[in-house]
Protein backbone atom coordinates (compact mmCIF):
# COMPACT_ATOMS: atom_id res chain seq x y z
CA UNK A 1 0.00 0.00 0.00
CA UNK A 2 1.35 3.34 -1.05
CA UNK A 3 2.39 5.98 1.49
CA UNK A 4 -0.90 8.27 2.40
CA UNK A 5 0.28 11.92 3.57
CA UNK A 6 -0.15 13.04 6.63
CA UNK A 7 -2.43 15.67 7.33
CA UNK A 8 -1.56 18.35 9.52
CA UNK A 9 -2.98 20.58 11.96
CA UNK A 10 -6.68 21.88 11.28
CA UNK A 11 -6.93 19.72 8.30
CA UNK A 12 -8.80 16.75 9.73
CA UNK A 13 -8.21 13.08 9.72
CA UNK A 14 -9.10 10.39 7.32
CA UNK A 15 -9.83 6.91 8.36
CA UNK A 16 -11.31 3.45 6.57
CA UNK A 17 -14.31 2.06 8.38
CA UNK A 18 -14.99 -1.58 9.63
CA UNK A 19 -17.69 -1.08 7.35
CA UNK A 20 -15.64 -0.19 4.21
CA UNK A 21 -16.29 3.30 3.99
CA UNK A 22 -14.22 6.08 4.49
CA UNK A 23 -14.70 8.63 7.04
CA UNK A 24 -13.18 12.44 7.07
CA UNK A 25 -13.41 13.94 10.75
CA UNK A 26 -13.06 17.84 11.60
CA UNK A 27 -12.41 18.86 15.26
CA UNK A 28 -14.78 22.10 15.16
CA UNK A 29 -14.42 23.91 18.62
CA UNK A 30 -15.24 23.27 21.98
CA UNK A 31 -18.61 22.84 23.49
CA UNK A 32 -19.65 24.46 27.28
CA UNK A 33 -18.39 21.58 29.12
CA UNK A 34 -14.97 22.27 27.50
CA UNK A 35 -15.33 19.00 25.49
CA UNK A 36 -13.87 19.02 21.71
CA UNK A 37 -16.87 18.75 18.98
CA UNK A 38 -15.65 17.06 16.13
CA UNK A 39 -17.95 16.49 12.37
CA UNK A 40 -17.90 13.66 10.46
CA UNK A 41 -18.13 13.32 6.53
CA UNK A 42 -18.41 10.07 4.79
CA UNK A 43 -17.93 8.45 1.26
CA UNK A 44 -17.02 5.15 -0.51
CA UNK A 45 -13.24 6.20 -1.20
CA UNK A 46 -10.88 7.77 0.66
CA UNK A 47 -10.80 10.41 -2.56
CA UNK A 48 -14.02 11.11 -1.90
CA UNK A 49 -14.03 11.82 1.94
CA UNK A 50 -11.27 13.94 1.59
CA UNK A 51 -13.27 16.42 -0.78
CA UNK A 52 -16.06 16.38 1.85
CA UNK A 53 -14.02 17.02 4.13
CA UNK A 54 -11.92 19.80 2.39
CA UNK A 55 -15.52 21.44 1.85
CA UNK A 56 -16.45 20.91 5.44
CA UNK A 57 -13.29 23.20 6.35
CA UNK A 58 -13.80 26.13 3.49
CA UNK A 59 -17.36 26.30 5.16
CA UNK A 60 -15.86 26.62 8.71
CA UNK A 61 -13.41 28.81 7.07
CA UNK A 62 -16.35 31.30 5.38
CA UNK A 63 -17.56 31.44 8.59
CA UNK A 64 -20.69 29.20 8.48
CA UNK A 65 -22.36 27.21 11.34
CA UNK A 66 -21.31 23.74 11.51
CA UNK A 67 -23.94 21.29 11.89
CA UNK A 68 -23.61 19.78 15.81
CA UNK A 69 -22.74 15.96 15.69
CA UNK A 70 -25.57 15.79 18.37
CA UNK A 71 -27.75 16.68 16.59
CA UNK A 72 -30.88 13.92 16.27
CA UNK A 73 -33.28 12.66 13.65
CA UNK A 74 -36.34 13.83 15.83
CA UNK A 75 -34.44 17.12 16.20
CA UNK A 76 -33.85 17.09 12.31
CA UNK A 77 -37.01 16.17 11.13
CA UNK A 78 -38.55 19.18 13.26
CA UNK A 79 -36.55 21.32 11.24
CA UNK A 80 -36.83 20.09 7.88
CA UNK A 81 -40.57 20.16 7.69
CA UNK A 82 -40.75 24.16 8.95
CA UNK A 83 -38.13 24.45 5.82
CA UNK A 84 -39.97 21.76 3.02
CA UNK A 85 -43.38 23.14 4.26
CA UNK A 86 -43.66 26.31 1.53
CA UNK A 87 -42.97 23.94 -1.28
CA UNK A 88 -45.68 21.13 -0.29
CA UNK A 89 -48.89 21.37 -0.93
CA UNK A 90 -51.50 21.38 1.95
CA UNK A 91 -52.30 18.09 2.10
CA UNK A 92 -48.69 16.86 1.48
CA UNK A 93 -47.43 18.83 4.25
CA UNK A 94 -50.15 17.35 7.14
CA UNK A 95 -49.31 13.61 5.84
CA UNK A 96 -45.80 14.51 6.39
CA UNK A 97 -46.17 15.90 9.86
CA UNK A 98 -48.50 12.78 10.46
CA UNK A 99 -46.14 10.28 9.50
CA UNK A 100 -42.97 12.39 11.27
CA UNK A 101 -45.06 12.35 14.74
CA UNK A 102 -46.44 9.20 14.75
CA UNK A 103 -44.35 7.09 13.10
CA UNK A 104 -40.70 8.32 12.36
CA UNK A 105 -39.95 10.30 16.20
CA UNK A 106 -41.26 7.97 18.04
CA UNK A 107 -38.83 5.06 16.83
CA UNK A 108 -36.20 7.03 15.64
CA UNK A 109 -36.18 10.48 16.96
CA UNK A 110 -33.48 10.13 20.01
CA UNK A 111 -30.74 8.30 17.13
CA UNK A 112 -27.78 10.45 16.20
CA UNK A 113 -28.42 11.87 12.78
CA UNK A 114 -25.05 10.86 11.50
CA UNK A 115 -25.46 7.39 13.19
CA UNK A 116 -28.57 6.73 11.90
CA UNK A 117 -27.92 3.06 9.77
CA UNK A 118 -30.05 0.60 7.62
CA UNK A 119 -31.00 -1.25 10.06
CA UNK A 120 -32.53 1.18 12.19
CA UNK A 121 -34.79 2.15 9.07
CA UNK A 122 -35.79 -1.51 8.36
CA UNK A 123 -36.86 -1.95 12.13
CA UNK A 124 -38.65 1.07 12.24
CA UNK A 125 -40.96 -0.04 9.17
CA UNK A 126 -40.85 -3.20 11.00
CA UNK A 127 -42.51 -1.62 13.87
CA UNK A 128 -45.15 0.43 11.98
CA UNK A 129 -46.15 -2.94 10.66
CA UNK A 130 -46.15 -4.27 14.00
CA UNK A 131 -48.49 -1.94 15.43
CA UNK A 132 -50.87 -3.13 12.90
CA UNK A 133 -50.96 -0.50 10.32
CA UNK A 134 -50.21 -1.47 6.45
CA UNK A 135 -46.85 -2.49 4.68
CA UNK A 136 -48.40 0.66 2.15
CA UNK A 137 -48.15 2.80 5.24
CA UNK A 138 -44.66 1.34 6.12
CA UNK A 139 -43.37 2.62 2.95
CA UNK A 140 -44.83 6.01 3.02
CA UNK A 141 -42.64 6.32 6.35
CA UNK A 142 -39.56 5.04 4.32
CA UNK A 143 -40.62 8.12 1.43
CA UNK A 144 -40.31 10.68 3.84
CA UNK A 145 -37.04 9.67 5.78
CA UNK A 146 -35.59 8.98 2.26
CA UNK A 147 -36.27 12.63 1.48
CA UNK A 148 -35.32 14.30 4.65
CA UNK A 149 -32.47 12.40 4.55
CA UNK A 150 -31.64 13.62 0.54
CA UNK A 151 -31.89 17.16 1.56
CA UNK A 152 -29.49 16.12 4.65
CA UNK A 153 -27.03 14.75 2.40
CA UNK A 154 -26.66 16.71 0.38
CA UNK A 155 -26.03 19.46 3.44
CA UNK A 156 -23.23 17.12 4.86
CA UNK A 157 -25.01 16.17 7.49
CA UNK A 158 -24.60 12.27 6.42
CA UNK A 159 -22.36 10.47 4.55
CA UNK A 160 -25.60 8.75 2.95
CA UNK A 161 -29.07 8.61 2.19
CA UNK A 162 -29.63 5.09 4.48
CA UNK A 163 -33.44 5.15 3.64
CA UNK A 164 -32.48 4.89 0.24
CA UNK A 165 -30.64 1.64 0.51
CA UNK A 166 -33.03 0.25 3.27
CA UNK A 167 -35.31 -2.26 1.42
CA UNK A 168 -38.73 -1.39 0.97
CA UNK A 169 -41.50 -3.53 2.34
CA UNK A 170 -43.73 -5.91 -0.05
CA UNK A 171 -46.67 -3.85 -1.53
CA UNK A 172 -49.16 -6.56 -2.71
CA UNK A 173 -50.45 -5.25 -6.17
CA UNK A 174 -53.82 -2.70 -5.71
CA UNK A 175 -56.97 -4.37 -6.46
CA UNK A 176 -59.59 -2.43 -8.30
CA UNK A 177 -63.07 -2.44 -7.41
CA UNK A 178 -64.78 -4.15 -10.59
CA UNK A 179 -68.26 -3.93 -11.35
CA UNK A 180 -70.63 -4.67 -14.01
CA UNK A 181 -72.64 -2.22 -15.94
CA UNK A 182 -75.94 -3.82 -14.23
CA UNK A 183 -73.74 -3.58 -10.78
CA UNK A 184 -73.37 -0.17 -11.12
CA UNK A 185 -76.38 1.55 -12.32
CA UNK A 186 -78.18 -0.81 -9.48
CA UNK A 187 -75.15 1.07 -6.94
CA UNK A 188 -76.52 4.27 -7.98
CA UNK A 189 -80.19 3.48 -7.87
CA UNK A 190 -80.11 2.41 -4.18
CA UNK A 191 -79.14 5.59 -3.01
CA UNK A 192 -82.30 7.47 -1.83
CA UNK A 193 -81.04 10.85 -1.23
CA UNK A 194 -81.37 12.53 -4.48
CA UNK A 195 -78.39 15.03 -4.20
CA UNK A 196 -76.33 11.56 -2.93
CA UNK A 197 -77.54 9.46 -6.38
CA UNK A 198 -76.60 12.91 -8.52
CA UNK A 199 -72.95 13.02 -6.69
CA UNK A 200 -72.26 9.50 -7.04
CA UNK A 201 -73.45 9.35 -10.48
CA UNK A 202 -70.91 11.95 -11.24
CA UNK A 203 -68.23 10.03 -9.48
CA UNK A 204 -68.74 7.29 -11.72
CA UNK A 205 -68.93 8.94 -14.66
CA UNK A 206 -65.93 11.01 -14.20
CA UNK A 207 -63.69 8.85 -12.37
CA UNK A 208 -62.73 12.52 -10.28
CA UNK A 209 -61.10 11.92 -7.13
CA UNK A 210 -63.31 13.45 -3.96
CA UNK A 211 -61.40 16.30 -3.76
CA UNK A 212 -61.54 17.03 -7.32
CA UNK A 213 -65.01 16.74 -7.28
CA UNK A 214 -66.34 18.90 -4.51
CA UNK A 215 -63.72 21.65 -5.91
CA UNK A 216 -65.87 21.70 -8.87
CA UNK A 217 -67.46 24.95 -10.08
CA UNK A 218 -69.91 25.44 -12.62
CA UNK A 219 -67.58 27.45 -14.79
CA UNK A 220 -65.90 23.86 -15.14
CA UNK A 221 -68.93 22.44 -16.94
CA UNK A 222 -68.77 22.78 -20.64
CA UNK A 223 -72.56 21.89 -21.30
CA UNK A 224 -72.03 22.01 -24.88
CA UNK A 225 -68.99 19.75 -25.25
CA UNK A 226 -70.05 16.98 -22.09
CA UNK A 227 -66.76 17.74 -20.78
CA UNK A 228 -65.66 18.56 -17.20
CA UNK A 229 -62.72 20.62 -16.52
CA UNK A 230 -60.93 19.65 -13.66
CA UNK A 231 -59.16 23.00 -12.73
CA UNK A 232 -58.77 22.73 -8.65
CA UNK A 233 -59.26 20.48 -5.58
CA UNK A 234 -61.44 21.28 -2.30
CA UNK A 235 -59.08 21.34 0.65
CA UNK A 236 -59.70 21.65 4.40
CA UNK A 237 -58.40 24.81 5.40
CA UNK A 238 -57.85 26.31 8.58
CA UNK A 239 -61.48 25.81 10.20
CA UNK A 240 -63.13 26.35 6.68
CA UNK A 241 -62.57 24.89 3.17
CA UNK A 242 -60.18 26.64 0.32
CA UNK A 243 -59.24 25.59 -3.51
CA UNK A 244 -55.78 24.10 -4.35
CA UNK A 245 -54.13 23.19 -7.63
CA UNK A 246 -54.43 19.69 -8.66
CA UNK A 247 -51.68 17.56 -7.41
CA UNK A 248 -49.91 16.82 -10.40
CA UNK A 249 -49.89 18.13 -13.96
CA UNK A 250 -51.67 15.36 -15.09
CA UNK A 251 -54.31 16.01 -12.76
CA UNK A 252 -55.29 19.36 -14.70
CA UNK A 253 -57.43 17.47 -17.28
CA UNK A 254 -60.30 17.75 -19.21
CA UNK A 255 -62.83 14.91 -18.91
CA UNK A 256 -65.87 13.85 -21.69
CA UNK A 257 -68.28 12.72 -20.27
CA UNK A 258 -71.67 11.29 -21.21
CA UNK A 259 -75.28 12.42 -21.52
CA UNK A 260 -76.34 10.75 -17.90
CA UNK A 261 -73.68 13.09 -16.23
CA UNK A 262 -74.42 16.06 -17.97
CA UNK A 263 -77.95 15.10 -16.40
CA UNK A 264 -76.90 14.58 -13.22
CA UNK A 265 -75.05 18.07 -13.30
CA UNK A 266 -78.01 20.30 -14.24
CA UNK A 267 -80.36 18.12 -11.96
CA UNK A 268 -77.90 19.44 -8.98
CA UNK A 269 -77.29 22.91 -10.06
CA UNK A 270 -81.81 23.28 -10.12
CA UNK A 271 -81.70 21.72 -6.68
CA UNK A 272 -78.80 24.16 -5.46
CA UNK A 273 -81.14 26.86 -6.81
CA UNK A 274 -84.34 25.73 -4.54
CA UNK A 275 -82.09 25.31 -1.63
CA UNK A 276 -80.54 29.04 -2.28
CA UNK A 277 -84.21 30.00 -2.39
CA UNK A 278 -85.30 28.18 0.78
CA UNK A 279 -82.29 29.21 2.69
CA UNK A 280 -82.33 33.03 1.95
CA UNK A 281 -80.22 35.34 4.22
CA UNK A 282 -78.78 31.83 5.95
CA UNK A 283 -77.40 31.48 2.55
CA UNK A 284 -73.38 31.25 2.68
CA UNK A 285 -71.14 30.83 -0.23
CA UNK A 286 -67.55 30.78 1.56
CA UNK A 287 -66.45 29.71 -2.71
CA UNK A 288 -68.49 30.94 -5.13
CA UNK A 289 -69.80 28.66 -7.68
CA UNK A 290 -69.15 25.37 -6.35
CA UNK A 291 -71.61 22.72 -8.05
CA UNK A 292 -71.98 20.69 -4.95
CA UNK A 293 -72.70 22.52 -1.85
CA UNK A 294 -74.86 21.77 1.36
CA UNK A 295 -78.41 23.33 1.63
CA UNK A 296 -76.97 26.44 3.30
CA UNK A 297 -74.43 27.08 0.10
CA UNK A 298 -71.15 25.23 2.42
CA UNK A 299 -68.40 23.13 0.68
CA UNK A 300 -69.76 19.50 1.53
CA UNK A 301 -67.23 18.01 4.07
CA UNK A 302 -65.85 14.66 2.87
CA UNK A 303 -65.67 12.66 5.45
CA UNK A 304 -69.58 12.83 6.07
CA UNK A 305 -69.87 12.19 2.68
CA UNK A 306 -68.22 9.12 2.93
CA UNK A 307 -69.99 8.19 5.67
CA UNK A 308 -73.53 8.87 3.90
CA UNK A 309 -72.72 6.94 0.85
CA UNK A 310 -71.53 3.81 3.61
CA UNK A 311 -74.54 4.11 5.39
CA UNK A 312 -77.00 4.18 2.41
CA UNK A 313 -75.06 0.86 0.96
CA UNK A 314 -75.73 -0.95 4.17
CA UNK A 315 -79.09 -0.15 4.02
CA UNK A 316 -80.14 -1.37 0.72
CA UNK A 317 -77.93 -4.39 1.53
CA UNK A 318 -75.02 -3.51 -1.21
CA UNK A 319 -71.54 -4.57 -0.33
CA UNK A 320 -69.45 -1.39 1.19
CA UNK A 321 -67.26 1.11 -0.92
CA UNK A 322 -65.20 3.94 0.07
CA UNK A 323 -65.77 6.91 -2.02
CA UNK A 324 -62.62 6.47 -3.31
CA UNK A 325 -63.95 2.72 -4.92
CA UNK A 326 -66.23 4.73 -7.59
CA UNK A 327 -62.97 6.27 -9.14
CA UNK A 328 -61.72 2.65 -9.55
CA UNK A 329 -65.15 1.41 -10.79
CA UNK A 330 -64.85 4.56 -13.43
CA UNK A 331 -61.33 2.94 -14.79
CA UNK A 332 -62.67 -0.49 -14.45
CA UNK A 333 -65.99 0.39 -16.51
CA UNK A 334 -63.51 2.12 -19.24
CA UNK A 335 -61.56 -1.05 -19.74
CA UNK A 336 -64.36 -3.30 -20.10
CA UNK A 337 -66.07 -1.25 -22.70
CA UNK A 338 -62.89 -1.41 -24.61
CA UNK A 339 -61.48 1.65 -23.89
CA UNK A 340 -57.48 1.91 -24.68
CA UNK A 341 -55.57 1.96 -21.54
CA UNK A 342 -53.90 5.29 -22.85
CA UNK A 343 -57.40 6.78 -22.83
CA UNK A 344 -58.38 5.85 -19.29
CA UNK A 345 -54.95 6.89 -18.05
CA UNK A 346 -55.62 10.41 -19.07
CA UNK A 347 -59.22 10.74 -18.01
CA UNK A 348 -57.79 9.45 -14.64
CA UNK A 349 -55.23 12.07 -14.22
CA UNK A 350 -52.13 9.00 -13.66
CA UNK A 351 -48.94 10.45 -14.14
CA UNK A 352 -48.12 7.10 -17.08
CA UNK A 353 -49.62 4.63 -18.57
CA UNK A 354 -48.00 2.23 -15.66
CA UNK A 355 -49.34 3.46 -13.19
CA UNK A 356 -52.68 2.80 -14.33
CA UNK A 357 -51.44 -0.84 -15.84
CA UNK A 358 -50.16 -1.16 -11.79
CA UNK A 359 -53.48 -0.25 -10.65
CA UNK A 360 -55.87 -1.98 -13.45
CA UNK A 361 -53.78 -5.59 -14.03
CA UNK A 362 -56.13 -7.69 -12.99
CA UNK A 363 -59.13 -6.17 -15.58
CA UNK A 364 -56.45 -6.19 -18.17
CA UNK A 365 -55.95 -9.80 -17.29
CA UNK A 366 -59.24 -10.66 -17.73
CA UNK A 367 -59.71 -8.81 -20.74
CA UNK A 368 -57.00 -10.32 -22.55
CA UNK A 369 -58.72 -13.96 -21.49
CA UNK A 370 -61.45 -12.48 -23.04
CA UNK A 371 -59.39 -11.43 -26.35
CA UNK A 372 -58.15 -14.40 -26.66
CA UNK A 373 -61.01 -16.32 -26.46
CA UNK A 374 -62.87 -14.19 -29.18
CA UNK A 375 -60.14 -15.26 -31.16
CA UNK A 376 -60.14 -18.70 -30.81
CA UNK A 377 -63.78 -18.68 -31.92
CA UNK A 378 -62.91 -16.76 -35.31
CA UNK A 379 -59.93 -18.62 -36.16
CA UNK A 380 -59.75 -21.67 -34.04
CA UNK A 381 -59.97 -25.31 -35.23
CA UNK A 382 -63.38 -26.48 -36.41
CA UNK A 383 -64.76 -29.27 -33.65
Amino acid sequence: MSARRRRGPGEGTIRERVDGRWEGRLTTGHGPDGRQQTRSVFGKTRAEALVKLDALKGKLTAGLPAPSERLTVGAYLARWLTAVEPRLRLSTRRRYGQIVRGQLAPALGRVRLARLQVADVESMMAGVQADGLSARTAAHCRAVLRAALSDAERDGLVGRNVAKLARAPHLAPPRPTVLRPDEAREMVASLNDAGLRRLATVAMGTGLRQGELLGLRWEDIDLERRSVHVRSVLVPLGGGYGLAEPKSASSRRTVPVGQHVIDALNEERQAQRQARLVAGRHWREAIPGLCFTTATGAPRNGNALTHSFQDALAAAGLARLTWHDLRAVHGALLLQSGTDISVVSRQLGHGSVGVTARHYGGVADSLGREAADRLEALIGRPS
